[in-house]
Order: structure tokens, then C-alpha cells, then sequence
């Protein structure tokens, strides 16, 4: 049996200079895109510096040893590994009515992180990030408050190629994402620059006004549901003139040093609620990670390709020429297919000769099923496919046609968010040779 086992990764082209300070470029590039982000109209929690959250918080280890009196945002990374398995603290009940509320945008903006990200094909992806002092829960039947914590970072991306905005990335609590192409997404300043909706208390950022669920689940017979709800009637904030443009990835000083914190921004959430196995949530959660993350190092949440009339699906990809797996001459690549009826997934392979950029053409999904992602592998037989060996990761695929988000049984992809083979184990072997016949 072929055996082997490998990852991929996004590659984020050549490691950049480790220094904090950018290049005009980059600083234009940041304010040219600079998002407007709206506010609920019942919104109660806002922004704030870091420097003002810090006033206001100790530093604790896991024992609740304080470790730092209101520290600074230069001496934040002084603790041992940089804060990791630390927990910036405060009193939630005092603080509630008062200081966790932050400041109002339109009277006393904060600054916003602006992480400037070149990587490769053209590609520079811009994060933005939104700073709020603390995060309100949300109530749910059965189980009263789930989610309140202190510090909370949430983020928008614009996605630039050539210097041109292709995309925009809209995130909400960690894993809940959208991909928008530029021309579908919200837009302000004559169609300059998009727009970000702030769902009320807890601060996802959104593409539209509405309610977006983000956790669904069945307990004791009872739906239990996360929705975030965004509306277009509270404060309108420019950011432009609030961008702290930054390089990524880069190593921080001065007053930047609060970067490189690895512990959580707020009080370490509570364990002991009856549905923790089931959603690994409290009335109280853990404070966030900072903005500093290793997934800035990737790429889109979604990949946007164009739906097809054709009954074939084209994918257009790029390879990273570090770290190949040996041995093997074709790249494989796998669409996922899932029926619109029974949710039924079918897979459907393509090969082709590997080199640094690669298009496969394939069929399209069987009637009645629609693209959900992709992945690529390793395949040592151009014409043999069940030799070919995926990894379990997929990128999901989104739709986009001319009146909007659809599904499709066939696409057109170009994805420029670059394949890094990485972690190879064993490679498969060439195709056996047939042994000489002796006379």
C-alpha cells in the first residue's frame, strides 16, 4: 500500500525585514482602503487604546499571582515567554457601568492596527483591527449568558493585488468568515472604500445589517443559537485617520512592544457551566490572543472563483518550489461536491505535470451538487488517480456571478494564495519497473 503522509501550508513568500517601521507605500496603501466601520444603534461597548486598557488592568499567572501592576505597553512582553499562559485582569462588575465601555468613535477615535502583509503573485493583504475593552454576552435559553470577556480583537481584511483591492475579508469570532469580491462588497467614500458592520456588543464585523448566526446546536430538545445582529443606524467611523500602519510579520519595541504579548488580553472564563462539553463556553470566556497571529501569514477565508456554463471546472494555482515532496512529477487536484438534496459529497480528480503555476481542468460536479472546496496532492502517475495521496484540509470555494453569491456544479478559479508542500514524510515511489526477462 502507498503510504504518505504530508501537510500544506499557505507560503508567505520570503520572510520580510523584522522591523515594525513601513514603507510609505505601505502606509498609503493602508489609508487608501481604510475601512468605515458602523456601530449598532444600541451599541454600549467601544473602542479604546490599548493604553487605556492597560490602565485599568493587572497581569495575573494561572495561581492569580499578580504579576504586573497596570502594565505598560512598553514593559507588557517583559515577562517570561512573553506573557504566554497570562492573564490581563480586571473587575468585570466595577468596571461594566464605566471604563470597559470604552469611547465613543465619533468623539474620541482609537487607534486602529493596520497590518500591512505583502506575499506572493502581486498579492499585499491589509488587516485592519478593532480594539474594544470588553466583549457582551449573548443570552441563550436554557443556559442564561454565554460569552463575556474582557478585551476583545476583531478584524477586516482587504485583499490587494498590484496595489489594486481585489477582496475583502470579513471575520467574526475566530472561525466565522466571509470572502467578498471588491465589487459585491459595501462601499462608502464614491466606492473607494468598504464598509464593516459592528454587531452589537460583540463586535464581529460583518458585510451586511441583519442577524448572522454563527453557533447552532440542539440541546435537550431545545435549538440553541449564536447570532450576532449588525444595523446601519449608530455611529459611522472613518478610520483613515485613526491607521497605525504595520509590517508583516515584524518584531516590535517601544511603544509597540505590547505586540509581542502571547497571553490573553482579559480574565481567564470560567469552566463550570453544565454545557461546557457541548460548547466550550461560559457566562465568562477567556480574553482573546493580541493581533499578532500566524494566520495574517495566510490567505483568503474562502477562494471566490466565477460559475461556468461549461460542464467542466477550470482551477488555475501556484506552487511553492520549497520543500517538495520526491519523486513525484504530478500534482493532483480534488473538488469537493455536495448534493443540494441530501448533502451527499462526491469528489471528483484532476492531474496534471507539476510546475510553479498549474491549471487543471476537470468535470463538474454531477447534477444536483454544487462546489464546496478544494484540495491538491501528490499523485505519481499522471493517468493512475486513485494513486494520488490529499491531505484532509480543503479550501473552501465561493461562487460569485454577476447578481451575487450562488452555487455552482463548475467554476473558474485562479487562486493566488500560494501552496507551500511541507512535512513530507515519504514520498510515493515511481511507477514500478517490470523485471527483465532471463533467456
Amino acid at each position: 500500500m502507498l503510504v504518505l503522509a504530508f501537510v500544506f501550508i499557505l507560503a508567505t513568500g520570503p520572510l520580510l525585514s523584522t522591523v515594525a517601521a513601513q514603507s510609505p507605500e505601505h502606509v498609503i496603501l493602508a489609508r487608501k482602503y481604510a475601512p468605515e466601520w458602523r456601530f449598532h444603534s444600541k451599541e454600549t461597548f467601544f473602542p479604546s487604546s490599548v493604553e487605556f486598557f492597560l490602565e485599568n488592568v493587572v497581569l495575573l499567572d494561572q495561581s492569580k499571582k499578580v504579576v504586573q501592576e497596570k502594565p505598560t505597553a512598553q514593559g507588557l512582553s517583559n515577562p517570561s515567554e512573553q506573557g504566554e499562559g497570562l492573564y490581563l485582569t480586571t473587575n468585570i462588575d466595577s468596571g461594566r457601568n464605566g471604563w470597559l465601555q470604552g469611547y465613543k468613535p465619533s468623539t474620541h477615535p482609537s487607534p486602529v492596527c493596520a497590518f500591512v502583509s505583502p506575499k506572493d503573485n502581486g498579492v499585499t493583504d491589509i488587516y485592519y483591527w478593532l480594539f474594544t475593552p470588553f466583549n457582551s454576552a449573548k443570552d441563550v435559553p436554557l443556559a442564561g449568558r454565554i460569552g463575556d470577556h474582557v478585551g476583545d480583537w476583531e478584524r477586516m481584511m482587504v485583499r490587494t493585488v498590484d496595489g489594486v483591492a481585489t477582496h475583502v475579508d470579513y471575520h467574526a469570532h475566530a472561525n466565522t468568515a466571509s470572502t467578498i469580491p471588491w465589487e459585491f462588497a459595501p462601499k462608502f467614500d464614491g466606492g473607494r472604500r468598504p464598509i464593516g458592520y459592528i454587531a452589537q456588543g460583540s463586535h464581529g464585523i460583518w458585510e451586511v445589517v441583519g442577524a448572522h448566526n454563527y453557533v447552532h446546536g440542539r440541546v435537550l430538545g431545545q435549538n440553541i443559537n449564536l447570532d450576532d445582529i449588525t444595523d446601519d443606524g449608530g455611529i459611522h467611523w472613518d478610520t483613515r485617520d485613526s491607521i497605525v500602519a504595520l509590517q508583516y510579520p515584524g518584531t516590535y519595541g517601544g511603544n509597540l512592544s505590547w505586540l509581542n504579548f502571547k497571553g490573553k488580553w482579559g480574565n481567564e472564563g470560567f469552566t463550570n457551566c453544565w454545557w461546557f462539553v457541548i460548547y466550550p463556553n461560559c457566562k465568562l470566556s477567556d480574553g482573546p490572543f493580541g493581533p499578532y497571529r500566524d494566520d495574517m501569514a495566510g490567505g483568503l477565508s474562502q477562494v471566490i472563483g466565477k460559475p461556468s456554463l461549461s460542464e467542466t471546472s477550470s482551477f488555475t494555482f501556484y506552487l511553492s518550489g520549497a520543500n517538495d515532496p520526491d519523486n513525484t512529477d504530478f500534482v493532483g487536484l480534488q473538488q469537493i461536491c455536495e448534493s443540494t438534496v441530501n448533502r451527499e459529497i462526491s469528489k471528483i480528480v484532476g492531474t496534471a505535470r507539476r510546475s510553479n503555476k498549474v491549471t487543471i481542468t476537470l468535470a463538474a460536479c454531477p447534477f444536483g451538487s454544487h462546489i464546496t472546496s478544494y484540495t491538491i496532492g501528490v499523485c505519481p502517475f499522471e493517468d493512475d488517480w486513485s494513486s494520488c495521496v490529499f491531505p484532509i484540509s480543503h479550501r473552501p470555494i465561493r461562487a460569485y456571478g454577476n447578481h451575487g453569491l450562488q452555487d455552482a456544479a463548475s467554476i473558474a478559479v485562479v487562486d493566488l494564495d500560494t501552496w507551500n508542500w511541507s512535512n513530507v514524510v515519504r514520498a510515493p515511489p515511481k511507477r514500478p519497473i517490470a523485471p527483465a526477462h532471463h533467456r
